[in-house]
């Protein structure tokens, strides 16, 4: 089975493609056109979810651009909406028929059913399509309305069946050129893209067209009539989401379609990984693998669960909501950090205070994805920041894959320089620009490689009011209303910043490696990345600054940065830190193995690191 999704500069949270277990008896073969910015999701996305047979193959827009670009078109979906009109041009010869879909479509049905629709084609016939569901074509919609030529109604070309054999032998192109050329003369542009011009074509030619049943495109335009469809329909197949308003589309029925739309949405992505009971298929890339590696644990072993977890494959979907990238400035900054459902109200508060690029990467499972992207439309702060961008880590295992969140985050930032920090601490109003400045003075890059650290402090107090100035701050910190972080509960970890210095310093200063030194710092985006062992709680930064000072990163302490941790309920793995002698037994047991591997990395300069962790163990 062959089938076609078109995608624009990104996937929509309204493209789905949902086929029944019947249809998976053979591979479905995606073949998506797209940008670079939507192949680098949609490869993340299909590699990351790993769903058994179904084989990918990517088309660069940019190439099809000049092939199309020559139609004036006032269609919202601009170039993209085009390209459907090449398809049987540049999709491979060994392709004999297609379905083409538009991104804006759910599937309630087995897609198995639409491809066996084929069959029922009379030998002229090259394009199944439905009937379009709005009297757009009748030229009745308001005065002065001119529509490009159709019979009736004319046809909708969100889903349609497309013989490719057959429409090659027509010469397809020279015919669809020659009719587009000759309306363009009167009608100036298309109104509705490739949509205009498989209707003149079909004007012409209506032996070409198979009508498909009206249940496998259900349109939700403006104008809709679909409800003379669905009313007196059994079922419905395909539901088009064809008006530029998308989910928010106004009609008498849309909010059923709209609860449909979202409790597919809901469900849980990983039942899709599962391989089909009587349906041999071939594995994705490294699930071999990984069933061998899972095989080979033993259940039994009290670091059980942490060894699992490592071996996670999680769900991925980078960019989950629209994204502006930063434009390219030398000196600039992205905040990098993670979080769960549980902290989402962080947001707007860490919106306000940091103005610049961000990458977050959430740990959610399906239905929180939705609730998140519902308190994201509703948030007047974060609608209205578009340098964010989020990117769901579909939820997996007990443990919390924190270095796992960091580097999804860490491997979508765009700019050269990367703040990484946590989304419990707000940083000074001031920091971004503060940083940027920085960085340029200090004369950063491929010639000085440094960590700038960021002193942490804390305050116990859920209403606090942040201080504006370094002066301010440390009058907090005379008063006890802010504190170093963890100066009660963990104080190597930021002992080593100095803060005695940091009170004084105008200048920056250069402060030593140390055991367990934890601080938040600011880096070169191509750093490091984290050792995703470390899940749960414990040594997860550590083994992070170890890291950039085993490549011989300095530690340099800014002295007017700062940032503030606020005070928030424990969470389920420091819990059980606290409490079982086992999980602190497995962390020691994933510390050790961490600096067995930086031996083999880094040879006799290691050593220091584990004489520096079995003091630290003898002296605690």
């Amino acid at each position: 089975m062959q089938t076609f999704t078109g995608a624009a500069t990104a996937p929509p949270p309204t493209c789905n493609l949902y086929c029944h277990p019947s249809a998976r008896k053979n591979p479905i073969h995606l073949h998506l056109v797209t940008d670079a910015v939507a192949r680098n999701i949609l490869e993340t996305l299909f590699r990351t979810w790993m769903v058994p047979a179904v084989v990918i193959r990517f088309y660069d827009a940019e190439e099809l651009k000049p092939l199309i670009s020559w139609i004036p078109n006032k269609h919202y979906s601009g170039l993209y909406g085009l390209m459907k009109l090449v398809l049987p041009s540049i999709l491979p010869l060994s392709l004999a028929q297609v379905i083409v879909l538009d991104t804006d479509v759910t599937f309630s049905s087995d897609i198995a059913e639409l491809w066996a629709l084929f069959a029922q084609f009379s030998d002229k016939q090259v394009v199944g399509l439905v009937e379009n569901q709005s009297e757009w074509y009748l030229g009745n919609l308001w005065r002065n309305h001119r529509p490009w030529p159709a019979v009736g109604r004319g046809f909708n070309t969100g889903v349609i069946l497309l013989w490719l054999d057959r429409l090659r032998q027509t010469d397809w192109e020279l015919l669809w050129k020659l009719i587009a050329k000759r309306e363009l003369l009167t009608l100036t542009a298309t109104s509705l893209a490739d949509q205009d011009v498989f209707n003149a074509v079909i004007k012409e030619h209506p032996e070409l067209v198979h009508p498909l049943p009206c249940v496998w495109n259900v349109q939700l335009s403006d104008h809709t009539l679909a409800e003379r469809c669905y009313l007196g329909a059994a079922d419905l197949k395909v539901i088009h989401w064809n008006s530029p308003k998308k989910l928010r589309v106004k009609n008498k029925h849309a909010e059923f379609f709209r609860t449909l739309h979202l409790t597919f949405l809901g469900y849980d992505g990983k039942l899709l990984r599962r391989e089909l009971l009587g349906c041999p298929s071939q594995l994705p890339p490294g699930a071999e693998q990984l069933q061998q590696a899972l095989a080979q644990l033993d259940e039994d072993e009290p670091c059980f669960e942490f060894r699992q977890q490592q071996l996670s494959v999680y769900r991925v979907h980078i960019a989950f909501l629209p994204h502006q990238p930063p434009p390219p400035r030398p000196h600039d900054v992205t905040l990098v950090a993670q979080l769960s459902m549980d902290r989402l109200q962080m947001l707007e508060a860490l919106c306000r205070h940091w103005p610049g690029p961000m990458s977050l990467a959430l740990y959610l499972t399906d239905a929180e994805a939705q609730q998140f992207l519902h308190f994201v439309e509703t948030s007047p702060v974060l609608s209205a920041r578009k340098d964010v961008a989020y990117h769901i880590v579909y939820r997996e295992g007990l443990l919390y894959p924190v270095n796992q969140l960091r580097n999804v985050a860490l491997a979508q930032a765009l700019t050269p320089y990367v703040f990484l920090s946590d989304i419990d601490f707000l940083p000074a109003y001031s920091l971004y620009d503060y940083l940027r400045a920085s960085i340029e003075q200090l004369e950063l890059g491929s010639q000085r490689k440094a960590a700038l650290v960021v002193p942490a402090f804390e305050t116990l107090h859920y209403r606090f009011s942040f201080p504006s100035s370094k002066a301010e701050l440390l009058a907090l910190l005379d008063a006890g209303s802010l504190f170093t972080f963890r100066y009660h509960e963990w104080p190597q970890g930021h002992a080593p910043t100095d803060y005695a210095r940091w009170r004084e310093a105008k200048a920056p200063y250069h402060v030593q490696w140390a055991a367990d030194y934890e601080p938040y710092v600011v880096v070169p985006r191509d750093c490091p990345r984290y050792d995703p062992r470390f899940v749960g709680f414990g040594w997860n930064k550590v083994a992070h600054i170890i890291e950039l000072d085993a490549q011989e990163y300095e530690l340099l302490v800014l002295p007017e940065a700062y940032s503030i941790h606020l005070p928030h309920a424990p969470s389920l793995d420091i819990s059980r830190f606290r409490s079982s002698p086992t999980y602190r037994d497995c962390l020691q047991t994933l510390k050790e193995e961490f600096h067995q591997d930086l031996s083999r990395r880094y040879g006799a300069a290691a050593l220091k690191y584990l004489t520096a962790l079995q003091q630290s163990q003898s002296g605690a």
